[in-house]
């Protein structure tokens, strides 16, 4: 019983309560303006509220979980872990449901599971225990072969059977943030982003018409009225809450149903409209605020595994924000994304608890490294480079925070180095000129 009290203890002394509490308060925020645009529907707000609830303690208690979770000593399992995603995916093609025009989900009963949305978290796993396998040679034609394999496996497993290029999305973004945190050469990133504009009109062929319209409407309204009828809505919502809203329960576009899909893609145009600039401020600072949280414990992690898993989760959280804004505004396409502990859904927020959850398992890692006074630095040799038998010193990977300290010296002793030859007369010291007179005079005799 001791030993338990001692665990809880060190538990609750190690905890990222800021992570916790600006989540809950997210969600907190997010059941009221879910209540509100269900309100007017038909069957009320009950079943609703009642589904994001279970979901919100679901997503807690997975929360809590993941968090006492070491999990760098679960990387050696991920070559297991991103084939079970892979088939996780893959399972839409016999098992999955039509909804909203695209097969991307999975009903078991009277629950609905999106595999996209938790397969975010899987292969950001897997993904950054590849970067760190291959981390001495990450620069090489190889080995950025076999991590655009990896990603090209798992959004072709998501394509493939619900042809939502919108869900596949993310997964870039995660992809290429992990690979500029792990010290990629901006050159590749250069040559990734020409690259993609010359595929432009050959990815262009595959996509279905109705996705081609959901961009073309961005520039001519005519080429997709019932699209730009959503968006145009959710502008007049945002745009008639003003700057303090219409009020709780007020809102004239919410209430009158006039906002489609509210309570899910278009729930940041019911804030706007009941709550004003001021309550999207506030949804934008939250959701930022746990971002940036999740990027300052990738900073402050030592472990490259650790630190990778914070960056690709604070790049989903990045994303999905943004995008679902830029949709709500009008400014970016209609992707199906939803906004981030925020809509409703609990695949959805069940898979951001998670994600957070594995934030704060790292946090906790590092809070215990202080505890217990442990050294900054640790030795992790991965599989590629240790030979059985062999036995020998490998240089540790440089920590996020540590290269940065480096990139800043560098940059201290290269301005020292640097001399100015040439200094405007005027701006010389009486000791400079004196030389410049005698100088002269010499040169006079």
């Amino acid at each position: 019983m001791q030993h338990v009290k001692e665990k809880m203890s060190r538990y609750f002394r190690t905890m990222d309560y800021f992570l916790l509490l600006i989540a809950l308060f997210c969600s907190a925020f997010g059941i009221v303006l879910i209540y509100s645009a269900t309100h007017s529907m038909d069957g009320g707000s009950t079943r609703y509220m009642v589904i994001q609830g279970l979901a919100i303690v679901l997503g807690v208690i997975g929360f809590v979980i993941v968090s006492c979770m070491d999990l760098e000593k679960l990387a050696g399992w991920w070559r297991i872990v991103l084939v079970v995603n892979v088939l996780f995916q893959l399972s839409l093609i016999l098992f999955g449901y039509e909804d909203g025009g695209n097969k991307s989900w999975l009903r078991f009963g009277g629950i609905g599971i999106q595999p996209a949305e938790l397969g975010k978290l899987l292969f950001i796993f897997t993904f950054a225990k590849h970067i760190n396998s291959l981390r001495y040679r990450l620069n090489r034609v190889r080995s950025l072969l076999m991590l655009g394999v990896h990603l090209l496996a798992i959004m072709a497993a998501i394509i493939l059977p619900s042809h939502d290029v919108g869900m596949s999305l993310p997964y870039v973004f995660i992809a290429v943030l992990m690979l500029f945190a792990a010290g990629l050469s901006l050159k590749w990133f250069a040559g990734g982003a020409i690259l993609a504009c010359a595929a432009v009109p050959i990815l262009w062929q595959v996509l279905s018409n109705i996705q081609k319209n959901r961009i073309l409407v961005l520039f001519d309204p005519a080429i997709a009225p019932d699209t730009y009828w959503q968006q145009e809505q959710s502008r007049i919502a945002i745009g008639s809450g003003k700057l303090f809203g219409t009020g709780f329960l007020q809102g004239n576009q919410t209430q009158n149903n006039m906002l489609p899909e509210k309570q899910t893609d278009f729930i940041f145009g019911v804030a706007g409209e009941e709550w004003g600039m001021v309550g999207c401020l506030v949804i934008l600072i939250a959701l930022m605020a746990l971002t940036f949280r999740a990027f300052y414990v990738a900073y402050q992690a030592h472990g490259q595994v650790s630190s990778l898993m914070c960056v690709g989760v604070g790049s989903m959280l990045l994303f999905q924000t943004f995008e679902n804004i830029f949709m709500c505004l009008g400014i970016g396409p209609v992707m199906g994304l939803t906004l981030p502990f925020f809509s409703y859904g609990g695949s959805s927020i069940v898979t951001m608890y998670l994600a957070l959850g594995m934030v704060a398992s790292v946090s906790r890692r590092e809070k215990k490294r202080k505890l217990e006074g442990l050294p900054a630095g640790e030795h992790m040799i991965s599989e590629d480079t240790e030979r059985p038998g062999e036995k020998r010193f490998i240089e540790p990977p440089v920590p996020l925070r540590e290269q940065l300290r480096q990139f800043g010296s560098r940059a201290m002793e290269l301005k020292s180095r640097v001399k100015i030859d040439w200094v405007p007369k005027w701006k010389k010291t009486d000791s400079s000129r004196k030389q410049d007179d005698a100088s002269d005079d010499s040169g006079d005799k």
